[in-house]
């Protein structure tokens, strides 16, 4: 057996909308969010094999030589070390930061003793692994991505709030070490008293009277109304005031965007694939109603200003498209309409269609790829071939 069609987890966390995930799978709507699909062998979010109902982890387990390939022991052993994501974003997801491995060890080992004692979600580190990410857009998405250059952040600052600048912000027209002066307003923005707060977000939305909620096209969020939306939820939250901090990002249909460990970002709206460590570890940092520790959030974010760059894609041998990451655990292909030979594999692959319907043949098996459906192919089968209609992502371990 080199081919199995594998059940995702859905999570019906509040901030999902409710079409987007159903849509993708083909089946009714229930009017309950669907904020994220899972495809991987994480225990909060464990697939399945569609054909028996074995987890996924048993059936790498059972011969892992064959699914997980030499290559791929040697390295990260038995475990699957990436997950596949859809997000289906209704209401803006929480600021937050991921930690690196190093941070992740500790902080894991450092809380081992409060898991017998509190709630998952009491946790700050779900695994001791590192979490990076890439996210491919399949409907627009507005999102925020890394901290803008200074001069950036204080020309915002001077336009919208130029009284509670010069009261709680001043040392931000300094001269000397400018993502110093970025962190220092940060962590003063979080640790403001309630009271101060809502001097500065009252002055903020005096200011924001006259600028537009939307881009042209209404595909987007501009900054204002990214703080319009998330005020419904979050009236007195210090991170109403990230879109003039944080760099804002609009990912048209096909485009991407990496987050790696350190760097502060939120999705916003919109629908996306998302290719990431194998890890739930999340700090996070305003806009949530879920736990916020501002001390570890500092200790793990990184602060850099500087402007986003989006992910660039590469069109490789086969025709694949490759999202060019810097990771060692997961890289991300799409396969638009076409014929692919797929050759000289050394990992395991993750296939998800998410338009259309494709076709694999390989070492006598052939599987039909139908629009929403998820297929794991072992490291085993030498080469293959793809004819795809539609779109097709795969998942793999980048040897």
């Amino acid at each position: 057996m080199n081919i199995v069609e594998i059940s995702g987890v859905i999570k019906d966390h509040t901030w999902g909308n409710t079409s987007s995930i159903p849509s993708l799978l083909g089946v009714e709507e229930d009017g309950k969010p669907k904020a994220e699909l899972w495809f991987g062998t994480h225990p909060d979010g464990m697939a399945t094999v569609v054909e028996t109902g074995e987890t996924l982890q048993n059936l790498l387990a059972s011969d892992t030589r064959h699914w997980l390939g030499e290559a791929h022991l040697a390295t990260f052993g038995e475990e699957l070390p990436l997950l596949l994501k859809v997000l289906a974003i209704g209401e803006p997801l929480s600021i937050q930061v991921h930690p690196n491995k190093k941070q992740a060890e500790k902080g894991w080992a450092k809380e081992e003793h409060l898991r017998s004692r509190l709630h998952k979600e009491q946790w700050n580190y779900k695994d001791p692994n590192r979490k990076a990410e890439v996210g491919y857009a399949l409907e627009p998405v507005t999102a925020l991505s890394g901290f803008r250059p200074l001069k950036e952040i204080r020309a915002w600052l001077k336009r919208l709030i130029p009284s509670a600048l010069q009261t709680f912000f001043s040392y931000l027209d300094e001269e000397g070490d400018e993502d110093g002066r970025i962190r220092r307003f940060f962590e003063a923005l979080y640790t403001l008293e309630k009271k101060d707060l809502k001097i500065v977000l009252d002055e903020l939305f005096l200011s924001l009277e006259d600028l537009p909620l939307e881009s042209a096209d209404r595909s987007f969020l501009t900054e204002k109304g990214i703080v319009e939306y998330c005020r419904t939820f979050y009236p007195l939250d210090p991170g109403l005031l990230a879109p003039f901090f944080l760099n804002v990002v609009h990912l048209d249909i096909g485009e991407g965007l990496f987050i790696p460990p350190g760097v502060l970002h939120a999705y916003m709206k919109g629908v996306v694939l998302e290719v990431m460590s194998n890890s739930d570890n999340v700090l996070r940092g305003g806009l949530t109603p879920k736990k916020v520790d501002l001390h570890e959030l500092f200790s793990i974010v990184e602060v850099i200003g500087k402007p986003v760059e989006l992910t660039r894609q590469l069109i490789g041998r086969s025709g694949r498209v490759h999202l060019l990451t810097p990771t060692e655990e997961f890289h991300l292909m799409v396969l638009h309409s076409g014929t692919y030979e797929i050759d000289e594999r050394l990992s395991i692959e993750l296939l998800f269609q998410t338009e259309g319907e494709s076709t694999l043949k390989g070492a006598g098996e052939e599987r039909r790829l139908k629009k929403g459906s998820c297929h794991v192919v072992a490291a085993g089968l030498g080469s293959y071939t793809l004819h795809v209609e539609g779109t097709l992502f795969i998942a793999d371990v980048p040897r």
